[in-house]
Parts: structure tokens; sequence; C-alpha cells
């Protein structure tokens, strides 16, 4: 089965903020469920691919963060939306690992549990390590002006390696839909959308 998939970042894309004392901090960002709602009826599989270094630091548990997955993605089911995944990284940004974004072991690890084709997806994440992954990886991105990427030095460092920048999860779906993210066979078309 080859399913095209849009890779999707949790903090600064789906949630905010993105750096949480506890998990009761999340709060959903405008919005991100009617989105992903709508890659769902479009037939796209939406794996969450995040790092969590707050497991590390002992602030919560993985189960605890788990448990708390599993009732953010009923909150995105009752609007229509499925997330696959979490695909974690529990690691200290200082700790050297495989699974740490930009390195591309969660997607390739999601790619292979859910059939996935890696050339037909989409990354959609707020950091330059989402777009490195991307790159990495062989899809296309995009970047959203959320969360890390809400800073201009965030979206300067990478500008030029995204496929696109959207101000949120919102338009970036919009773009994604739209039919303007579909791939060529030259390189990649980068298209800017303004608030």
């Amino acid at each position: 089965m080859n399913r095209n998939a849009v890779f999707l970042d949790l903090n600064g894309t789906l949630v905010l903020p993105v750096k949480q004392e506890r998990l009761a901090d999340l709060y959903l960002i405008p919005g991100a469920a009617e989105a992903v709602a709508r890659l769902t009826q479009a037939g796209y599989v939406c794996p969450v691919v995040t790092v969590q270094s707050r497991i590390a630091k002992g602030l919560f548990s993985a189960d605890e963060f788990l448990r708390w997955f599993d009732g953010f993605a009923d909150t995105f089911r009752r609007e229509g939306a499925e997330l696959a995944g979490p695909y974690v990284c529990p690691h200290r940004y200082v700790e050297p690992c495989a699974c740490k974004k930009p390195n591309t072991l969660l997607y390739e690890q999601a790619a292979v549990d859910l059939g996935i084709s890696l050339p037909d997806s989409v990354v959609i994440g707020d950091s330059p390590d989402d777009i490195r992954a991307a790159t990495r990886l062989g899809t296309r991105s995009c970047l959203v002006r959320t969360g890390w990427g809400a800073d201009p030095e965030m979206v300067a460092a990478v500008e030029a390696e995204a496929t696109s920048v959207a101000p949120s999860i919102v338009e970036a779906v919009d773009w994604l839909l739209s039919g303007a993210a579909r791939p060529t066979h030259d390189s990649p078309s980068r298209r800017r959308l303004s608030r």
C-alpha cells in the first residue's frame, strides 16, 4: 500500500505553547482540528511526529504524554480528523539520539507502519528542524508561522528550503489541497502565503 501522508508536528503546529510546563497547559491552535479533518477527508494519513524533551526533563512521563495524546486524538476524531501515532522523541535537545529532528527515523518508522509513499507526502511544521527533516526525506514541506515559526529569524533560516510558508496549519492545508503542493519533475515550486 502506498498512501500519501501529511506528517504533522505537534507543538507550535497543532497546539501551543511550544514549551509547556504541564500537559494541561497545551491548547489547540484555532482551526487545527478542522484543517486536519479536511486532510482526512481528502484521503491523507496524518502521522504526528513530535519532540517531547520534557519527558527526559521529568516534567511528565511518556505514559502521561501518551494518555494526553489519546484524549487529544479523540478531540480531533470528533471533528472528523484522524491522527496517527504519535511518533515521539523523548530526549533532551543536547542529548545525541537517532530520533530527534531533523533526523528522519520517526518519519521512516511511520512510513513503514502506515504504508506511506514518502515522495508523495508533505511535512508541515513550525521549526527549521521540521523543514530540514522533510528535505532529508525528499518530501515537500510547509513551514507554519505559529510556534517557533512566529520568529522571523526561524523563517529566514529555512525559507528557501521550504516548499511553502503559511500563516498557520489552516492556510497550509489550503495550499496543499489547492493542488499547488503537487510535486513536479523540476525543483519544487515555492509559494509564500501571507496573512
